[in-house]
């Protein structure tokens, strides 16, 4: 009897913990930003050092949305810049920033 007692705790605990365990909802973009208006700007001053994708080592070329366009299309950028934050590797985005680039790719990545 004692074992069936400690049997129906676990399954309560357990039952409860996963209502516990939820996902926060992401959060709205009160503003889309687009390339040409922001992201341009970001991207210029955090991907764009010499011999990173500047163009000058071969690993892309961000000085514009076309050279964008194949990270943006095959999902390196989101993967590596919004979810695995191991871009950029010069330094880190403000919260600003890295919001302005979640927007911008939940949202299509609108070009201007």
């Amino acid at each position: 009897m004692e074992k069936i007692y400690i049997v129906a705790l676990l399954v309560i605990v357990l039952i409860a913990s996963c209502t516990k365990d939820t996902v926060p909802e992401p959060k709205g973009c009160s503003e889309v930003p687009t390339f040409d208006q922001s992201v341009r700007e970001i991207i210029r001053n955090k991907c764009n050092s010499s011999g990173c994708h500047d163009g000058s080592s071969g690993v892309g070329n961000y000085n514009s949305y076309r050279g964008l366009e194949r990270v943006l299309d095959n999902g390196q950028f989101k993967q590596l810049v919004l979810i695995e934050k191991t871009m950029p590797r010069s330094g880190t985005l403000s919260a600003e920033e890295f919001e302005s680039l979640r927007c911008w790719t939940e949202n299509g990545f609108p070009e201007n």
